[in-house]
């Protein structure tokens, strides 16, 4: 059922489930150089801080060392959390890396997500003040990009006078906002940039979101994250995917603001919710489950958040669904 126009990538989260930062992290490569190997269009690492589950703190460094082990799949930052950064530091940073990769950066965006600790610790008083942040960092890391020298004078960032370099290969970066939020859409509508729905984001209300913004934009670039795992047998893989799912919001300790929570993590979500919100099942399950977010979506890219931490689970899961797909290389 191999689609040309379609795009399929990873979205990885660093996670270290048994206490050993060194295997997940190596786990987490080893994922991204697979996943070129069977096929896939993108790798997307996201950014984590303070947690010994997610791990994926210095996203920077690691997708150097994809970078450096692959030769073509585009590598997205899913997403870089500005607020929490140096704007300055992450401009030098995501250029560096697209010089070394030869231009395969995608710059994905967020504010940092339903983890209060991460604002605490860097001073930032609410989820609100860390997307101004973000959106504020973003004008300017692109200007860094684009002029021969900046000045910039905003409520959280000032510079003077600064030539950045290096300068991406890439003219421009492309640009994601890992956010859906009024003032987000507003923001990728006048600026072009494309949107990205997180694994939990519920289909039903993104679908809306996508079709109003299509009305207003065109087309314009759209990826959505969703949690994955196929085996040969269908029921074993929605047996072990959902309860990868359930278990989660627990061991990511999220804490979603009120009336916030995603309807597949709620305590009493029924299987047939977590489904909905999911690409779980056999290959030909899971095949069905694209076209069904095909006829929902429209164009768009999926990144499949694996479900499981059992790597040889992972690299089967992906191996069967690039096959049914029908790959290059799966």
């Amino acid at each position: 059922m191999s689609d040309s126009a379609q795009r399929y990538g990873l979205f990885l989260n660093v996670e270290n489930p048994d206490g050993d930062a060194r295997d997940a992290l190596m786990q987490t490569v080893s994922y991204a150089v697979a996943a070129e190997a069977f096929g896939y269009h993108d790798v997307w690492v996201a950014e984590h801080h303070y947690s010994s589950y997610a791990i994926g703190s210095a996203l920077t460094v690691l997708l150097a060392h994809i970078a450096a082990r692959t030769s073509t799949i585009r590598l997205g930052t899913g997403a870089s959390l500005l607020a929490l950064n140096d704007p300055l530091r992450v401009a030098e940073d995501i250029a560096t890396l697209d010089l070394l990769s030869g231009g395969r950066i995608e710059f994905g965006v967020a504010r940092g997500g339903p983890f209060p600790v991460q604002y605490r610790a860097a001073g930032i008083p609410s989820a609100e003040d860390a997307r101004a942040r973000m959106h504020e960092a973003l004008a300017l890391i692109q200007r860094l990009w684009r002029e021969p020298t900046t000045s910039f004078d905003g409520r959280f960032y000032h510079c003077n006078d600064i030539a950045l370099q290096p300068r991406p290969l890439q003219q421009p970066v492309p640009v994601w906002l890992a956010s859906l939020s009024d003032d987000s859409l507003q923001l990728a509508a006048g600026q072009g940039y494309g949107l990205m729905a997180t694994p939990s984001a519920d289909l039903a209300r993104v679908a809306g979101q996508v079709a109003t913004q299509r009305a207003q934009r065109g087309d314009f670039p759209f990826a959505i994250a969703r949690f994955f795992h196929c085996e040969p047998d269908h029921r074993d893989a929605l047996e072990h995917g959902v309860a990868c799912v359930r278990s989660y919001p627990r061991l990511m300790q999220v804490q979603f603001a009120a009336g916030a929570l995603p309807p597949m993590f709620a305590a009493d979500a029924s299987e047939e919710v977590i489904l909905a919100n999911a690409v779980i099942g056999d290959p030909a399950h899971c095949a069905a489950q694209v076209r069904l977010l095909n006829e929902r979506l429209g164009p768009h890219r999926l990144l499949l958040k694996p479900a499981t931490h059992d790597p040889v689970m992972v690299r089967s899961a992906l191996a069967l669904f690039a096959q049914e797909l029908g790959l290059s290389g799966g």
